[in-house]
This record gives C-alpha cells, structure tokens and sequence, in this order.
C-alpha cells in the first residue's frame, strides 16, 4: 500500500546570493575589527596622527569609531536580509549599488587618471555583478518572490 504526500516546490537560495551575503559578512567582521582596533589603541594612535601633524581630532576620530560600529551593523542587517530574501533589503543593495556605480561613472569622467581610473572601473563591474545577481537571473527572482524560511 503506497501513500501519495503532496509535492512541494521549495526554493533554494541562488549560490550568488548566498556568496554576496557571504562577502557582506567578511566585510562586517572586517568593520568591528577595525573599531575594536581602534577603541583599544586610540591614545597611540592620536598621538600619531598628531606626531605627523594629522588635521583629525579627538572628536573627528570618536565619529569614525561611530561610524565604523554603524557600518558593521549595516552590513550585518543587509547580509542577513539577502540570506531571508528580504525585498526591501534587496531593494536597498540595489539603490547603494547604483549610487556607486554611479559615483563610478563621475570618477571615470572627471578623474581619469591612474589609481582612480582602475578603482571606477572594479566598482562598475562589482556593480553590474551584484545587480545581476540580484535581479537577472531567475532564480533570484524565484528566490526573493517566495516565502523562504
């Protein structure tokens, strides 16, 4: 006696997702590691900063503290909702991606010299990599359109 169950149809999460998330993750470690670096030899670093004769305060330096904790953080909730196929993140990676491809664009036209040149253009194609991951291809849609675990 056989029993039919129900088919049912799940979705994987697409393994560019998955390595975008991946380097979203590496990048917010790599953040908390500089804060923590940071906080910990901040007198020996001010006082470097002002041996060399560094413009950058003691606030100007608590503010990147702040802001290096915020982009960990950032990175982490952007990570994590490309991992849940979260729209709105998806939406917002897109919009960021955009704006630096964009930055990119300026860069190539108004600077197009050496160092900068070379950094416009890996922008550009991390830009259109991360774009087609996210919207290009069918199984990112399917994945992003479902209601994945």
């Amino acid at each position: 006696m056989s029993t039919t169950e129900p088919m049912t149809s799940t979705v994987q999460r697409p393994g560019v997702v998955t390595f975008i998330a991946a380097i979203l993750y590496i990048q917010a470690a790599i953040a908390v590691t500089a804060t923590v670096t940071m906080l910990i030899w901040r007198g020996p670093i001010l006082d470097s900063l002002e041996q060399e004769g560094s413009p950058l305060s003691s606030g100007a330096f608590t503010g990147t503290i702040i802001a290096e904790a915020f982009s960990a953080i950032l990175l982490v909730m952007v990570a994590s909702g490309l991992m849940r196929g979260s729209n709105g993140i998806r939406l917002f990676a897109a919009v960021v991606q955009g704006l630096s491809m964009a930055l990119a664009m300026y860069v190539l036209v108004a600077h197009h010299v050496g160092g900068y040149m070379y950094r416009a253009v890996f922008s550009l194609f991390v830009g259109v990599f991360v774009l087609w991951a996210l919207y290009g291809n069918d199984e990112s849609d399917e994945f992003f359109d479902s209601d994945w675990p």
